[in-house]
């Protein structure tokens, strides 16, 4: 018999999400919920990918200190003319802010990000204390 270990941060994230998107629906969802994000370790990096389609990379402020990652930006979509009747709005626009934090201190000064097809992926190496490390053993 197999035991699965859930985290149980991960079912209280999605506990609050469904909450909120019964509440509100999930385009009532506050500014610190976007963009979405995957956070991943690499070993001797975090990889934090966040979907940003449509917000151009010079619009996209990150911040990386300590164990936390900022994102701030600001998407902007073209109104239609004034005398248009809306059927169905579902995109949201305006400014967003996202905070996500890692589990250990990151190397700031070494982050890298790249932006292509509409996802910012970040790469930042653990801080050396915080890297995994072999140890050899002597006889």
């Amino acid at each position: 018999m197999a035991f699965v270990y859930r985290d149980p941060f991960d079912q209280l994230q999605q506990e609050l999400e469904r909450m909120v998107d019964a509440a509100f629906g999930p385009v009532g969802r506050s500014p610190g919920v976007y963009p979405p994000v995957n956070v991943f370790d690499q070993g001797e990096a975090y990889v934090v990918k966040a979907e940003v389609p449509g917000v151009p990379p010079e619009k996209i402020d990150i911040n990386v200190e300590d164990d936390t990652v900022t994102l701030r930006g600001e998407r902007a979509f073209s109104e239609p003319a004034k005398d248009a009747a809306y059927h169905r709005r579902e995109r949201g626009h305006g400014q967003f802010r996202r905070v996500v934090r890692v589990p250990s201190r990151i190397a700031a000064d070494e982050a890298k990000a790249q932006y292509r097809d509409g996802v910012l992926t970040l790469t930042i190496p653990k801080a050396r204390d915080a890297r995994p490390r072999r140890i050899q053993i002597t006889s």
